[in-house]
């Protein structure tokens, strides 16, 4: 009778948990699709039920029963949106805006479990904009009546140092506590255009200076101005940085005593990257056993200075020898104005050369260098030349000879007018506008100022880079501009086109204006240059077209440390970015010189981003060396700092790996063209050595009861047929492990790419694990993680042993414990 009893409520449970998304009595409430989100303002204590809801949305924060509201903010301020007191595990998200489909760009908050098991967010509001509320479950089991609170404050305001006139005098100091939430944009725009908060500090030595926002809990972004009493224009703009310390910033810069600097912190890219931080502000000499600027890759960024103190005894050579060979250090010069600009050396106690190169990227070509001297003022160097004021400027400092080194002393002064060209202009080619087919994109060439070979033109000119869209003829053409105006095109995106790379220069082709046609390739890059016959300026119009599928071509790496990299330095897997520590055997760098492997996965993308992973996709050469759309190299191995890549955006935090249980993760797939087969690859450090190569079956002294723990945790997901757009997959089941002691942190590899992974490019080698193929990958994007991941215990396991986690495991956990419990 026990067992007759038991199999029955077996059934009545299991219908329950396997129907339970069907069965529906009575109607779902009104406001149960987003369309018909109910308007609200500010409430207290409002019943709603989701008991008969159904499921509508985005499945970014939730994915069971929900509702919706349409709250209309009557403050400026800060909301608070609250379902404290509900009877059931809800969870909350916000977002910007009532009319469109939530998307994860527009999504403001979300939150589980606030209050117990209830939620509650808080967010910045504008008196009369509009925002979307979404109510539901944790999960699809739990429903049911709740209350809602909602309350605005408009006594929320924003910081005391909201606007650069009113940024706060500090001087040295540690983690000085700050919060942008409530924050507003201020500023020119030139590195940061989310709100943003500032600060004037005060040199007390002459000697460099670090800013670091390192500790901060979001996503931030930092610059460094010369002066505090005046606007912060570009000529002005000493450094700009994105992330230096995982997602945090910060800068280094040679700073003079008693002269100002203003710092503008804020977030990356878009006005939800806002939250409480800790900024830290330290000088001092360089640390012992080194120099700071020693490498060129940690050139110090620097403007007009006198009487700069530096030293190179210390230093070691590091460089292309283009003007010495002789130990030397290393600095940026951001041209505050448009005219001549001297660097001296005079009064420094050794016998000096010095060397002056267009641009500020490492590893100067002999066309880059500008100035090479040895003796101006008895033995000590100077050099005078052209800047364009916003321009940066390679300054290489150094002896006679490999026995000439110490103290000196550095002087920079430009002459001229500060005109700089509007900020995030294309005025210069190394900030030249990535553009596609286009009709009448307009343009004004009326600030700009010459940068370019002068090839075809030397008049005032600005800059783009196409990517062709087909393979057959291109027209690009400034037809309607109200100017005289002059064209040329190069082959490749690269600035400073040598001759051989014009392949046409045009000046009159309908009336006064220009136009070229060019025979291009699917997924090649053109540079085009846009400029006036003689010394003509004005507005104009840029038109490209050409016939065929629209393409774009973009390489990517990881940005895992690795030690087999192009400049021969071992790099550190724990902890990252060293100094000492387990050597990091990661494959991140293609082509390191070797013919063997393994070979670092890279997504050529030649023909069309098919599909890549999170919302963006940064583009490179080459993991370590060469261009990189987002100016670092994912991998700096001379500095040993990885985890440079700021496109990386495809996991979904935070990340559960309890150790020994099975456990999945939630990642976001961009599709572009769909119709493709996918395949998503993921590999986890488990045991902390520094590679992806290992299993407990064959190299660990450990075991799971629960199976095999594999390094290649995820292996060859197949997705297919997703619709274009964000989609978010979650991964079959895999064991996750961990150390007993020593560091938490783990590298994780995730590759999406159009075929599956079988056995890396180098079997049996070392650091094969997470490989790519010899011949790379046609498309896709591998992105890599260093994290916490959450160990705490769960009970979301894969109890069936089918790879799925779903509500079929919680039948099988309801049957074992029916058969087996009392």
């Amino acid at each position: 009778m026990k067992r007759f009893k038991s199999k029955v409520l077996f059934v009545c449970v299991l219908t329950l948990l396997l129907g339970i998304a069907q069965v529906s009595i009575g109607a779902p409430p009104t406001n149960d699709n987003r369309q018909n989100a109910k308007s609200i303002g500010n409430v207290t204590n409002q019943a709603f039920d989701t008991t008969q809801a159904t499921f509508d949305g985005p499945e970014i924060c939730m994915s069971g029963k929900n509702i919706w509201y349409c709250y209309t903010a009557p403050c400026t301020g800060a909301a608070t949106v609250s379902l404290c007191g509900s009877n059931f595990d809800t969870k909350l998200a916000t977002y910007n805006g009532c009319s469109s489909t939530p998307t994860l760009g527009n999504m403001i908050r979300c939150n589980d479990d606030f209050c117990g098991r209830q939620s509650e967010v808080v967010f910045p509001v504008i008196a009369g904009n509009k925002y979307l509320i979404e109510v539901g479950g944790y999960n699809i089991l739990e429903y049911g009546p709740g209350v809602l609170n909602i309350t605005c404050d408009g006594a929320a305001s924003p910081p005391a140092n909201d606007n650069w006139s009113s940024a706060q005098s500090v001087g040295n100091i540690s983690e000085l506590a700050f919060d942008t939430t409530f924050a507003t944009f201020d500023g020119s725009g030139n590195c940061i255009t989310s709100p943003n908060i500032w600060y004037c500090y005060t040199a007390p030595h002459t000697t460099n200076v670090t800013v670091s926002l390192c500790g901060s809990e979001f996503d931030t972004m930092l610059a460094i101005y010369n002066g505090c009493n005046t606007f912060p224009i570009l000529a002005n703009l000493i450094d700009c940085n994105d992330d230096s310390c995982g997602r945090q910033s910060q800068i280094t810069f040679a700073a003079i005593a008693g002269n100002r600097y203003l710092i503008e912190v804020g977030g990356f890219d878009t006005e939800s990257r806002t939250g409480p931080g800790v900024i830290s502000i330290s000088s001092g000499f360089p640390p012992p056993g080194g120099l700071l600027n020693d490498d060129c890759i940690n050139a110090i960024p620097i403007g007009n200075v006198t009487n700069l103190a530096f030293n190179t005894e210390d230093a070691q050579f590091d460089g292309a020898g283009h003007c010495m060979s002789s130990p030397n250090i290393w600095y940026c010069y951001n041209a505050p104005r448009t005219g001549e600009v001297t660097v001296s050396l005079c009064g420094s106690e050794f016998d000096t050369k010095l060397a002056v190169y267009n641009g500020c990227g490492c590893n100067p070509l002999p066309g880059n260098l500008i100035g090479c001297n040895d003796d101006f003022c008895s033995r000590q160097s100077e050099l005078t030349f052209d800047a364009i004021a916003g321009n940066k400027y390679l300054i290489e400092i150094g002896g006679f000879t490999d026995s000439n080194w110490g103290p000196g002393i550095l002087n920079i002064s430009s002459e001229g007018g500060p005109f700089p060209p509007p900020s995030g202009s294309n005025d210069d080619c190394q900030k030249a506008k990535l553009i596609g087919n286009v009709t009448g994109l307009t343009f004004d060439t009326s600030n700009a100022t010459f940068d370019g070979p002068g090839h075809c033109l030397t008049s005032p000119n600005i800059w783009y880079i196409y990517n062709a869209t087909c393979t057959g003829e291109a027209i690009v053409s400034l037809c309607g501009s109200s100017y005289d105006t002059k064209l040329a095109v190069y082959n490749g995106g690269g600035c400073n086109p040598s001759q051989s790379r014009l392949i046409e220069c045009n000046d009159d082709f309908c009336g006064w204006q220009s136009e070229i046609t060019l025979d291009v390739t699917a997924g090649q890059q053109y540079l085009i240059e846009v400029g006036g016959f003689g010394d003509n300026a004005g507005e104009g119009l840029i038109s490209v077209s050409c016939d065929g599928a629209t393409t774009t071509a973009r390489s990517d790496l990881g940005d895992a440390p690795d030690s087999t990299n192009n400049f021969g330095r071992n790099m550190t897997a724990y902890p990252k970015g060293g100094p000492s520590g387990v050597k990091a055997h990661y494959p991140t760098v293609y082509n390191d010189g070797r013919t063997t492997g393994p070979f670092g996965p890279i997504h050529l993308n030649a023909q069309a981003v098919v599909a890549h992973l999170g919302k963006q996709i940064t583009s490179e050469n080459e993991a370590d060396t060469g261009p990189d759309q987002d100016i670092t190299n994912n991998i700096k191995p001379t500095s040993n700092m990885p985890d440079n890549d700021k496109g990386d955006d495809g996991i979904i935090f935070p990340v559960n790996m309890p150790k020994c249980s099975w456990t999945t993760l939630d990642y976001i797939v961009n599709v572009v063209n769909p119709g493709t087969n996918l395949w998503v690859n993921i590999w986890c450090d488990w045991n902390r050595d520094g590679d992806w190569d290992d299993n407990s079956n064959t190299t660990w002294n450990l075991a799971c009861s629960g199976g095999i723990v594999s390094e290649w945790a995820v292996q060859n997901q197949y997705l297919i047929n997703l619709p274009a757009g964000l989609n978010q997959i979650t991964t079959p089941a895999f064991l996750s492990w961990h150390p007993n002691a020593g560091r938490k942190q783990i590298w994780m590899r995730i590759t999406l790419s159009p075929k599956p992974w079988t056995s890396g490019s180098a079997p049996g080698v070392r650091g094969n694990g997470g490989s790519g193929p010899r011949a790379g990958h046609e498309f896709g994007e591998t992105e890599d993680y260093y994290f916490f991941p959450d160990s705490s215990f769960t009970i979301c396991q894969d109890y069936n042993g089918d790879g799925i986690i779903n509500l079929q495991d919680l039948a099988a956990f309801t049957t074992d414990w029916l058969e087996n419990c009392p």
